[in-house]
């Protein structure tokens, strides 16, 4: 570069940077669009002014022009892949717009430089779960529970994890933590319940189901589904009461009347479960696993 060209170019640099200052004025009051012309006069003069980008970027989403916002994000981190408030911002707006793998990279390049805010990792984690990257989500999680303990979410979605690779004992756990922060995680141990019961990890489920209704009692489908456990895992006494009071709740599903049918066979209460292999085909006339148990309890009273 000659001297003369170099003059040239300290002296936009002295421009662009006297924008920048101006355009830090408008914001302070409040004149965000004032401020995006002043910006765009800085960058048409140092096109590799990253604070001016950045600010740009940030004044846009504000203004909420995310595209424009992003682009001009895009820009500062290449100038300065080491601006942490650009990654930031970017991942942020990604993820608002469920552009989760391009958040995930964003976020994960803003903690790779030193970045520790939690509510961003948090996001981190959030973006990485909703793209099944677990081993992401357990790195980023353990980070913010060292920092804070107290973060059901990270618990929570650290238990859906370590579910989702068949790492029960520390998904109770977890969960159970996030439960105790939160109510709300009965949704996560639900969840994971699920998994296991669709699994037929009935044992499993069991686990889940519980802690899920001593917090909160009031879940028939829940209810349902941990009495049927119980049954499947041979525990049938236990299930008794549960799918009692189930069908006292839920009076039209005849599979409760049909599940309640069963484990009163197997406790030799013959004729209470004909009653209840009746009363699920008076609701389902097509429901064959009724028909079929009915005519074995039929059999089975016969021969008494």
């Amino acid at each position: 570069m000659s001297p003369e060209d170099d003059a040239l170019e300290t002296v936009q640099q002295s421009d662009a940077q006297a924008l920048l200052k101006k355009a830090e004025r408008f914001r302070a009051f409040g004149q965000f669009h004032a401020a995006v012309d002043t910006l765009r006069e800085a960058v048409k003069i140092d096109s590799d002014c990253a604070e001016a980008w950045y600010l740009l970027g940030k004044t846009l989403k504000e203004l909420d022009r995310p595209d424009e916002a992003r682009e001009s994000l895009v820009r500062a981190t290449e100038i300065d892949a080491s601006r942490t408030e650009a990654w930031l911002e970017l991942g942020l707006i990604n993820f608002s717009q469920e552009r989760y793998r391009d958040a995930s990279f964003a976020l994960k390049r803003y903690m790779d430089n030193g970045g520790k805010d939690i509510d961003a990792l948090l996001t981190l984690a959030r973006a990485a779960f909703r793209q099944s990257d677990c081993d992401m989500v357990l790195a980023v999680t353990g980070l913010i529970l060292k920092m804070d303990e107290d973060v059901y979410e990270a618990w929570e979605l650290r238990g859906l994890c370590q579910a989702r690779k068949k790492r029960y004992n520390a998904a109770v756990m977890s969960l159970n933590m996030a439960l105790e922060l939160h109510r709300g995680s009965v949704y996560a141990l639900n969840t994971v319940g699920d998994l296991c019961y669709e699994e037929e990890n009935y044992e499993r489920a069991i686990d889940f189901y519980r802690s899920s209704l001593a917090s909160d009692w009031d879940q028939p489908r829940i209810l349902f589904r941990m009495a049927t456990s119980l049954w499947k895992v041979g525990r049938w006494q236990a299930a008794i009461p549960m799918l009692e009071e189930y069908v006292e709740i839920v009076p039209d599903d005849p599979r409760g009347w049909n599940n309640l049918g069963v484990v009163l066979r197997e406790r030799g209460e013959v004729k209470r479960a004909i009653e209840c292999y009746q009363r699920a085909l008076q609701l389902d006339p097509d429901f064959e696993e009724a028909r079929q148990n009915l005519e074995t309890a039929k059999n089975k009273h016969i021969a008494l």
